[in-house]
């Protein structure tokens, strides 16, 4: 049995309480009896003293002379704590009698000090009556009346004594006094109060067990309640069980079930909402921070975080950070903004919205929402640069062709030179023709890339690219060198025949006269690598970041010469995205390009 013995616990306080009541009420009752029986048996010893006395004067009283009282007195037997003294009516002794002990005094019986001596002297020091009744209970008792009383000595220097005195004869002549010790009526007292005490401290431990037990029955139920509520409070909503009791204390924890089941409901509904908006809120694209009136963060979604953490370092990372909440703190007092900010060293452009919003406890706070506009900023530009390089790439033939025409036309040309202008005018338009081909293809490689692919035996792929190139270098005086092909590659044929073919014209292109370009191919377990290098003058490393962009040409007048548009090599990345591939280019300034097409098998 398990007991809180805390000082502030319901069970001491019930304990303390319960203790003190029986406490109260036992020292009351304890002190009252006390009071009472000491008062009683006092009163009943005076009695009895009195009758005693009363029989004693009747007795002596019947005696026919004094001769005969004293020797009465002689015969008296009295207790051994039980004095007499027999007084005249001017209070001078007449006889005392102490016990077994007895005497009688002087001429026409009158006593003088002395001749008072030895045991006699104890007793007449010990009960004179003067010193203890005053002359008005003298007159009392001279008048007829008996009279008991406690009565301490007038000198203050002796022990207290009960008194008993009646008249004796009739008219009174004298008067018998009796006296005894009240000891043995206070240790009777004493021993009653002793006894009060031992029952009143095992009534206390008495009422400590079972007061004990009585606040265990109380608080059992509460420490049950207590422990449940505790669980309610760190969310686990099961109910309080082991409450048994059918009172006050059984319908609280009835109640604490029916609240604790009301608040894990209302729990799951809030829980279900949070994770509702929270997924709402993770779910978009746009970064969204939440900030209180002091401008500190209460809480950001994924996004928003990745824009500051970025692939730096954590450093770099906290200055971003920084940056960005001294911008919001800034834009904070003003009203609802839409801005934008550079960020992350002006290579990150942010359009930040942000709005006030009152929170429950009626306090401010604000809510910002994030969009990296980067790529589409940097899309505008590339349409924008885009349409710039086709209307340039159209204006050249179109101006060349407009002018011969013209010319011929205006008679400018003589006719033996018309033909030689007319062909310049075809080789214009087919270019133009080549430029819209290429932007359709484009286009369309943009918008739809889901190719039909079938397996390619690597080896006739390889055989016909040889077939289609061989004549072409023997013509440029380039060796052409190319492995043998073995397995095969899931693919689309002639998509992959056009990557080969832009890149191989390509390299002839670049290579000079007496120099190779070679085609290996590597086969790993997962994927087969195509290499086309060549050994022409290589591309600088300023134009490698640029070289798959559309109309990107490294030497602008010679790619003008031999007919390119710009557009090859961006067809080609297209294209090699499509089959989930990757392209990649190394070169060396004067000693030749790599250009590497990784596929899946």
């Amino acid at each position: 049995m398990n007991f809180d013995l805390r000082p502030r616990s319901i069970s001491m306080k019930l304990w303390a309480a319960i203790t003190a009541l029986i406490l109260a009420v036992l020292g009351g009752l304890g002190v009252t009896i006390t009071l009472l029986f000491g008062d009683f048996y006092f009163q009943q010893t005076l009695d009895t003293l009195g009758k005693e006395v009363e029989e004693i004067s009747h007795y002596l009283g019947e005696q026919p002379n004094w001769s005969q009282r004293l020797f009465a007195i002689d015969e008296i037997r009295l207790s051994s704590d039980t004095q007499m003294v027999v007084i005249d009516r001017y209070s001078e002794i007449i006889a005392i009698k102490g016990g077994n002990v007895a005497a009688s005094f002087g001429t026409n019986d009158r006593i003088g000090w002395g001749d008072v001596s030895g045991e006699m002297s104890w007793l007449i020091r010990s009960l004179y009556p003067s010193d203890f009744l005053s002359r008005t209970d003298i007159a009392e008792v001279l008048a007829g009346k008996v009279i008991t009383i406690k009565a301490i000595p007038r000198n203050k220097t002796g022990q207290a004594m009960l008194i008993a005195a009646a008249p004796l004869g009739n008219p009174s002549e004298a008067i018998v006094v009796l006296g005894t010790s009240p000891a043995p009526v206070q240790d009777s007292i004493n021993a009653f109060r002793r006894m009060t005490l031992y029952v009143s401290l095992a009534a206390v431990v008495l009422a400590t067990l079972v007061s004990l037990v009585f606040a265990r029955q109380v608080t059992r139920p509460l420490a049950l309640m207590q422990k449940g509520a505790s669980q309610m409070a760190n969310g686990d909503f099961q109910p309080i069980t082991g409450v048994r009791s059918r009172d006050e204390l059984g319908e609280l924890a009835d109640v604490l079930n029916s609240m604790g089941e009301s608040l894990k409901n209302h729990m799951t509904w809030l829980s279900e909402e949070r994770n509702l908006l929270l997924g709402i809120v993770e779910g978009i694209s746009d970064g969204v921070i939440m900030l209180d009136g002091e401008g500190e963060i209460l809480y950001t979604n994924e996004p928003a975080k990745a824009l500051w953490q970025g692939s730096g370092s954590e450093e770099e990372s906290s200055e971003r950070k920084e940056t960005l909440m001294a911008f919001l703190r800034e834009s904070m007092e003003g009203v609802e903004i839409d801005k934008k900010i550079h960020f992350n060293l002006d290579t990150q452009v942010l359009q930040v919205a942000m709005a006030t919003t009152q929170f429950e406890d009626g306090k401010q706070g604000y809510v910002a929402v994030l969009r990296d506009i980067t790529a589409s900023l940097r899309a505008e530009k590339e349409r924008r640069d885009f349409m710039a390089s086709v209307t340039h790439e159209l204006r050249t033939p179109l101006h060349l062709i407009q002018g011969y025409l013209e010319a011929i036309q205006d008679g400018v040309i003589a006719k033996e030179e018309q033909t030689e202008h007319i062909d310049l005018v075809l080789e214009e338009a087919k270019r133009l023709a080549k430029l819209v081909m290429e932007l359709q293809e484009l286009d369309r490689f943009e918008s739809w890339k889901n190719f039909e692919k079938k397996e390619i035996d690597l080896a006739g792929f390889i055989q016909e690219l040889g077939y289609r190139f061989q004549g072409r270098a023997d013509e440029l005086g380039i060796h052409l060198q190319m492995d043998n092909g073995k397995g095969v590659i899931h693919a689309n044929r002639d998509r992959l025949l056009q990557v080969f073919i832009n890149l191989i014209e390509n390299a002839f292109r670049h290579t000079p006269e007496g120099k190779s370009v070679y085609i290996r191919i590597i086969d790993s377990e997962e994927h087969i690598q195509f290499n086309v290098e060549d050994q022409g003058e290589g591309i600088p490393p300023q134009a490698l970041p640029h070289i798959f962009d559309r109309f990107y040409r490294v030497d602008k007048s010679r790619s003008r010469k031999e007919g390119g548009m710009g557009l090859g090599l961006s067809i080609v990345m297209l294209i090699v995205e499509a089959h989930n591939g990757e392209i990649k280019v190394e070169s060396e300034v004067g000693k030749g390009t790599t250009f590497k097409v990784i596929l899946p098998k």
